[in-house]
């Protein structure tokens, strides 16, 4: 597995742990306000997870995951920490706030959160992505630059982060499994 251009992806820490456990493969985007009027595009395919801490609440997760947003603090600020690496698996635009809802039990974000992404902005709905998540051996801390700041999902990362190693936190089978529920509650092509 090679990364060729050091992409990386914007999301609250809370959903990239997890992604980062396997407890969900789904990441649920609207979009960040620096994305403009078009919203949230898949833009890349293979990125690095990229942690945030901003605008995250224990209201923002199910319950049974707020014990663990409380446990997780910025471990060193004024720098991220990059542990895990994602590949597009799928992905789709939900327009019904009905199958959006049957996913409750394939991410931790709370009702009103994702209602409120749905109903954002001038178009409804959200884009969801199946994602297939690697742990790297050991993290790497990477300057928080200015240049990632802001609300956007998208940033390329200013240094190489080694992909040599990687391995997938769930395999192919129970990857599989989830992969094909989430496509049967939403009606993708499998």
């Amino acid at each position: 597995m090679r990364s060729s251009d050091n992409k990386a992806f914007k999301e609250w820490a809370i959903v990239c742990r997890a992604l980062a456990t396997g407890s969900q493969i789904l990441i649920l985007r609207k979009g960040g306000v620096a994305e403009g009027p078009r919203g949230f595009e898949v833009t890349d395919r293979q990125f690095f997870l990229y942690p945030t801490y901003l605008h995250q609440s224990p209201t923002s997760v199910v319950s049974n995951w707020r014990d663990e947003m409380g446990r997780l603090v910025d471990p060193a600020p004024g720098q991220i920490e990059i542990g895990h690496y994602a590949i597009v698996s799928s992905w789709l635009r939900i327009r019904s706030l009905e199958t959006l809802k049957a996913l409750r039990k394939h991410h931790i974000l709370s009702d009103a959160v994702v209602e409120e992404r749905f109903h954002r902005w001038e178009q409804e709905g959200v884009t969801a992505l199946m994602v297939r998540v690697y742990a790297l051996p050991r993290p790497v801390m990477v300057p928080e630059l200015e240049s990632y700041a802001g609300c956007k999902s998208w940033l390329t990362l200013a240094e190489q982060v080694p992909l040599d190693g990687v391995q997938p936190v769930l395999g192919d089978a129970p990857f599989q499994a989830k992969l094909d529920q989430i496509k049967a509650l939403t009606g993708a092509i499998p």
